[in-house]
Formats: structure tokens, sequence, C-alpha cells
């Protein structure tokens, strides 16, 4: 009986062992749990108070609102570096884009907002005056139908004199050198006579300057010429009037004489036969050369007038240059000049008739042009991307 009861109360004494460790593993499970769902709750608290505040702190939504690093979305707001979209806003550098904004250097674009803006040459009126650009104005004017001949400057035969001693002999004084201007009646030379071995002299006939010299003193001069003297201050403008071109040319006609930058207009005093082998006539029209612009065997082109035609407009010729296949001039502006193309009618060596692009009075460049031209191609060469 004892044995019973003790192995009764063994047996309660394990139940109740049992009992207490399953309660506590589930009482330690249980506040496992709990905290295990209270970090979680605390910890999203956590994320939701610290989205919060980093919205407050710089996020924006997708209309325009920074981010934490300060960029800006799609519609053109800044990064954190000042970039802007494609909409032309600045980039970091302060570049904009294809629309016409300023880079970094401050240039524009092709549409017209650079220093070179489209068809515009900005110059000072110094600058145009160092690089010789002048200008006129755009007027009525005259558009001649003309002849062209060609020819040379002419000595007038009684314009060269080869000066000899009258009687041979030693020649004792010879005062002119070649290249020394001399007046008609001035002493040049005296010689002893082999005859009478008296000594005469001998004078200029004409004015004009010594060319040649043919002795010294001491020689001995017989018929040959001693010195050559030649008279340029008036000269003959001679040109070539072939068998076709006969009926259209007359005395008294006028004739415009050019000879690179001269420019003169004469009168036709001579109509001259063919001589030996020649196969043309020549127009003979005097030259003034008291300036000794002209020189003696210059080649010459002349222009006969043989109808004129009035216009509303006419320009210089020299003011038309052709860019990109147009005919254009450089019209004068506040800025410098701007390119104006321009369409034009009849024309003569001089003048052209203008249909359209420029207006009575205006102001256009026409003695050098062309480095106007010139700077405004170069300009757009270097903003060719």
């Amino acid at each position: 009986m004892n044995q019973s009861i003790s192995n009764h109360l063994f047996a309660r004494s394990l139940a109740v062992l049992m009992a207490l460790v399953l309660s506590v593993s589930v009482q330690a499970s249980t506040e496992h749990q709990h905290e295990e769902q209270h970090s979680e709750s605390s910890h999203g608290h956590n994320e939701l108070h610290q989205d919060e505040h980093d919205h407050q702190e710089g996020h924006k939504d997708s209309h325009g609102h920074k981010d934490e690093h300060g960029h800006k979305d799609e519609h053109g707001h800044k990064d954190e570096h000042g970039h802007e979209d494609e909409h032309g806003h600045k980039d970091e550098h302060g570049h904009k884009d294809e629309h016409g904004h300023k880079d970094e250097h401050g240039h524009e674009d092709e549409h017209g907002h650079d220093e070179h803006e489209e068809g515009q040459v900005h110059i000072s009126a110094e600058q145009m005056a160092i690089s010789g650009i002048m200008t006129d104005s755009a007027q009525a004017g005259e558009i001649k139908k003309v002849l062209t001949l060609y020819g040379r400057t002419v000595l007038p035969e009684q314009n060269v004199s080869h000066v000899s001693a009258r009687f041979a002999g030693l020649i004792t004084k010879l005062t002119v050198e070649v290249g020394d201007k001399v007046q008609a009646g001035q002493k040049i030379a005296e010689i002893e006579s082999n005859a009478s071995l008296k000594r005469y002299g001998i004078t200029a006939p004409i004015s004009g300057v010594v060319v040649s010299r043919h002795g010294n003193v001491g020689e001995m001069v017989s018929d040959k010429a001693l010195v050559s003297i030649v008279d340029s201050s008036q000269l003959w403008g001679e040109f070539q009037v072939f068998h076709r071109q006969k009926n259209r040319v007359a005395v008294g006609q006028k004739l415009s004489v050019n000879f690179e930058q001269l420019r003169t207009t004469s009168t036709i005093q001579y109509l001259l036969n063919p001589m030996g082998n020649e196969v043309y006539l020549r127009a003979r029209v005097p030259l003034d050369n008291t300036e000794g612009h002209w020189t003696v065997g210059a080649l010459l082109s002349g222009e006969v007038t043989l109808s004129k035609h009035n216009v509303a407009l006419a320009i210089d010729n020299r003011a038309i240059q052709i860019m990109e296949g147009q005919q254009v001039v450089f019209v004068r502006n506040e800025e410098g000049f701007e390119k104006r193309i321009v369409t034009l009618g009849k024309k003569d060596s001089q003048k052209t008739e203008l249909l359209s692009g420029l207006a009575e009075g205006e102001e256009y460049a026409v003695e050098k042009s062309f480095l106007l031209k010139a700077d405004l191609e170069k300009s757009s060469a270097g903003h060719v991307h």
C-alpha cells in the first residue's frame, strides 16, 4: 500500500512539472511574438514617418517637384546640377538647346540670335573705313546697250623727238641724263664742228622726258641721234574696229575708256583705214595724261553707247554677290549690313536694273562688298554642327 501511494504521488508530481514547463514555453513564445509584432509595427511607423519627412524635405511628384537631390522632372525643372531639359532651359554650363537659346559662351543658334544672325554682318563705321567698304544708294538710273572695243595707248607722232647734231663733230658738253625732264628750247649739248672747229649748242625741240642717250663728252657725233625725248602728257587711245562693227562706230561718238581702275570718257576723232595686213580700222580718241596716270602701251577696253534705257532703280555692279546660287546685295542698317536677295534685270558694264530687293534710297555696300560676303560665309561655316 505504501508502494502504491508513493507511485501515485510521483505521477502527480510529474504531471504538475510537465504542465509548468508547457506553460513557461507558451508564455515565452507569446512574448517573443508580441515583441516581433511590436518591432515590426515600430519599424513600419518609423518608415512611414521617414517617408513623410523625406517627402517634406525634397521629394516632389511628377508635376515638377524636386527629389532629395534637387533634380527636376521631365517638365523642364532643374536638377542638382542646374541642367534643363529639351524645352530649351539651361544645363550646368548655361547652354541652350536648338530653339535658339544661349550656350555657355553666349552664342545663339541658327534661328538668328547670335552676332551673325541670319544674313547679318555686324560692323562699325570705323571698321568700314579701315576695310575700305564704301556705299551708294539705290536710285533711278540708265542702262546702256554698248559695243565693246579693245586697244592700247600710243604716243602721238609729234610727241617723240630724236635729237641729232647739225654738223659732225666732237661732243664737248652733254648736260642731260636718261629720265631728266627738259623744256622746249633748253640747251642740252654742245658740239665742236669738224669743219669750222667752232662750237654750237643743241636745244630740246619739245618738252618731255629724255628716254635715251647715245653719246658722251669727248666722243664724235655725226648724223645719229644724240638723245631721244618723249612728251607723254597727251596720248591716243587707239581701238580696233572690225568689219562687223564698222557700221556701229563713227567719228564723234563718245567712248568710255577703261584701264584697270582708271576710267574716262573721250570722243572718237579719227577712223583710220587698215594698214598693211591689218583687218581692222583704228578708232583714235585723245587721252589727257598731264597727271601721268596712263602709261604708253597700256591695254584698254572701250565702250561705245548704242542705246539707253531708263529704269526706276539701278545698282552698281560691284555690289552684286553670289551666295548659295542667289544674287544678293548687302544693305546698310544700324548693326552694319544685312544680306538681301535681289531680282535683277537689264545691265551694262557699270549698272544693273533692280527689279526687287531694295527700296529707293536704301544704302548698300559697293566697294569691297565681297568682304561682307566672306565674313558671313566664315560665320556660317563656324556654326555648322
